[in-house]
Parts: C-alpha cells; sequence; structure tokens
C-alpha cells in the first residue's frame, strides 16, 4: 500500500491540519455586546464565591488589538480586588468549558491578548483595581 492509499483511509492525515482538533476558543469579536451574549447561554450568576477570599467574575477581556472575549476572572477581595486567575471559554461538543489562560498562552499561542484589559460584569465591593468599572482597566 502506496502512503497515499493510507492517507485517503486515515482522518488525520498529515497534511491535516492540528488547529482543527484545538479547543474553539469564545471570542475575537470586534463589539463587546457580542462577548456579553455568551453569558446569557452560561446559567450561572455573574459572581459566585470560589473559596475564602476568592470570587469569580463574569467578565469582558479586551485584548490588546482591540478584541473582546467573554471570560471569568478569578479576584481576590482581601488583596483589594487583585486578580488571581483568568479562564478563557471554550466550546467542546457543545458544551462550554474553561480553559486558564496559562494555558492558552501556552498551547495557544494567544500572545496577541497580551497584554489586556478587562471588566467585570458587576462592580465588586472593595476592587480598587478596576478604577474605570464599568469601562475596562
Amino acid at each position: 500500500m502506496t502512503s497515499e492509499e493510507k492517507n485517503k483511509g486515515n482522518i488525520h492525515s498529515p497534511s491535516s491540519s492540528v488547529e482543527e482538533y484545538a479547543p474553539k476558543v469564545i471570542g475575537y469579536y470586534k463589539r463587546q455586546a457580542w462577548a456579553l451574549k455568551v453569558f446569557d447561554k452560561i446559567d450561572q450568576d455573574n459572581v459566585v464565591s470560589d473559596g475564602k477570599d476568592i470570587i469569580l467574575a463574569s467578565s469582558i477581556i479586551q485584548s490588546n488589538n482591540e478584541l473582546f472575549f467573554p471570560a471569568f476572572i478569578r479576584i481576590n477581595t482581601k488583596e483589594k480586588g487583585k486578580v488571581v486567575g483568568a479562564y478563557l471559554i471554550i466550546e467542546e461538543d457543545d458544551n462550554f468549558q474553561l480553559l486558564p489562560l496559562e494555558k492558552a498562552m501556552e498551547e495557544m499561542q494567544l500572545d496577541e491578548l497580551l497584554p489586556f484589559k478587562y471588566r467585570t460584569l458587576e462592580q465588586i465591593d472593595g476592587d480598587e483595581v478596576q478604577v474605570n468599572w464599568p469601562n475596562f482597566s
């Protein structure tokens, strides 16, 4: 059997792009309103407790190339709103999953994200980092 015949039967041929099988990051929107609409499909409060003095807040990230991504930001309320983690939203098998920002940067090379600005959907009491809320900080 020639290599050409082998490739015909192989769904994942060498010519197939690895990117086809990578998780689909939700985002790259030119308007923040589209990123905001993603949260309509997610059944979760905009702010939830994620441990002692840590909250998980629904947020919009504005990348350094002016594109918008829905995300969840972990905020330490004891440290006046310090960001201690961020998660992009990916779509897998018609479900939403969270992808840590560090992993996305490493595996998907989303260098255009950094540096980013963000805003939470709700104002967080004691958050001194988001000085421009509801605008991006």
